[in-house]
């Protein structure tokens, strides 16, 4: 029977490395397999045999059959971004293999085919990440799956023939899944998001990792994780599209990549809607410039920057949108799904190839993917003090979607604030909005004379001024 060891699970991060010596090698001028030595299940089906156990039973197991799986190593620790676990992947599966040995490059580079003798070795995970070892670390908590000793090793390993071709699988960000665990997957059309682009792909001087993000023409977006021991550490990411080579990983429920080194990176196309470059930041008011009435799409190599003057939080805008104001005005910003930037964020947006449209007479950049967009910092936006006189007879260009603010108003209307009530400051009427999907729509409006913060908007031929919380209540 197989030995199980029910865990909670966690095991220390892996990077991934290759193996060492066996004193059943074949001479390493005859590039051949060894004899008498065969594969009798494909990692796949070796990966099956536990994954239920490991994944939904937090277990390690111990194998006790005599089980041969057979890979190519897909990478090795030459560069420094893998570290002691060697990945191996045949035309099934992919898996990582702890081991105590570093610099394993030299006896086991990428492309060598390795058999791997599993009766004895442990399997289980470390947050989602199925991989085996030499033994069960009782000295962690919780337990961990240990890397196999370096004298041990050519118990388990035979080395075959090197120089092969490791397959890439072709596949997209949103096609990854668990049976890419471990192998070598090949992305097409991607680029790091505008705030990644021209990086370092880590922190070699404090040797810490960093988290890059790279994203498709579609919006859909996933780590890049890179470690600050990579020899390559300290050079810029791409600022182009194209093709990435990349271990596959999980971290619970994060997926992530890791290049082996820089060749695997080959983004030196044009970026999605155009461009080769970093954006060149224009102004929010250049942006609302270049509509002229019909739809259009934004020209290629453009980012803005501004505050987040939403409060997504309070939903008195809609879950997908964002109101952002830099000194020159502001726009909506229509997300290709919900959002999770908060107000008072600084946010930088690339906006090449996008749609600039109205929508009932509200001036949008329209269905940008969420990964185009990246917060760069915090900061705040003062409202400009405006009588509702001045809002009337103001160019409405200059004041849609930045925040205002009206002193010395009187509120009317049927309680509570939800829908439209009207203000009155002295000088004129203007109406002000609430959805009802606000976490406040059922809250009363003050009575008397108030100060109110808001969004300037429009609602086909309405124009309106909206709260983002109580505390625009004065």
């Amino acid at each position: 029977m197989k030995k199980l060891l029910f865990l909670l699970s966690f095991i220390p991060v892996l990077f991934f490395t290759s193996c060492l010596k066996d004193e059943f090698d074949p001479p390493e001028n005859n590039n051949s397999d060894p004899a008498g030595i065969t594969s009798n299940l494909t990692i796949a089906g070796f990966k099956a045999l536990y994954s239920d156990t490991i994944l939904n039973h937090n277990a390690i197991v111990q194998v006790d059959q005599d089980f041969i799986i057979e890979g190519i190593v897909a990478a090795d620790d030459k560069s420094g971004n893998f570290y002691k676990s060697i990945i191996i992947q045949d035309g099934t599966a992919g898996i990582a293999i702890r081991i105590d040995r570093t610099d394993f490059y030299t006896e086991y580079p990428v492309g060598r085919k390795i058999f791997v003798k599993c009766k004895g070795l442990f399997i289980g995970q470390y947050n989602k990440l199925i991989q085996m070892g030499g033994y069960i670390d009782n000295s962690s908590n919780p337990p961990s799956v240990a890397s196999i000793p370096s004298p041990l090793i050519q118990n388990y390993f035979i080395k075959g023939k090197w120089g092969l071709q490791v397959t890439a699988v072709t596949t997209d960000i949103p096609g990854l899944s668990d049976a890419y665990q471990n192998m070598l997957i090949k992305l097409e059309n991607v680029e790091f998001q505008p705030a990644d682009t021209a990086q370092p792909y880590a922190n070699a001087t404090l040797q810490q990792s960093v988290n890059r993000t790279l994203k498709d023409c579609n919006g859909n977006s996933i780590i890049l994780r890179t470690s600050g021991y990579a020899d390559f550490a300290n050079s810029m990411t791409a600022t182009g599209n194209g093709t990435l080579y990349a271990i596959y990983q999980v971290f619970g429920s994060t997926k992530q990549l890791y290049i082996r080194d820089l060749n695997d990176v080959q983004l030196n196309r044009t970026r999605c809607g155009g461009g080769t470059g970093s954006p060149t930041l224009i102004s929010i008011m250049n942006v609302r410039s270049l509509f002229s009435g019909s739809t259009i799409t934004i020209p290629a190599n453009k980012k803005i920057k501004g505050i987040i003057i939403s409060d997504r939080l309070n939903q008195n805008t809609d879950t997908r949108n964002a109101v952002i104001q830099d000194s020159t005005g502001g726009i909506v910003i229509r997300f290709s799904s919900n959002h999770t930037f908060d107000m008072n964020d600084e946010l930088e947006v690339d906006v090449s190839g996008q749609e600039l449209s109205m929508y009932n007479n509200l001036l949008q950049l329209n269905n940008v993917p969420n990964a185009q967009a990246s917060k760069t910092g915090t900061g705040n936006v003062t409202p400009q003090l405006v009588t509702i006189s001045q809002l009337n007879s103001s160019n409405w260009n200059d004041l849609e979607s930045t925040l205002i603010k009206i002193d010395n108003c009187t509120i009317s209307g049927a309680q509570p604030l939800n829908g439209n009530k009207t203000l009155n400051d002295g000088t004129g009427t203007f109406t002000l909005f609430t959805r009802n999907q606000a976490t406040f729509s059922t809250t009363n409006y003050p009575t008397g004379t108030v100060s109110v913060t808001g969004l300037l908007t429009i609602f086909n031929t309405t124009k309106e001024i909206s709260v983002r919380n109580m505390s625009d209540f004065q």
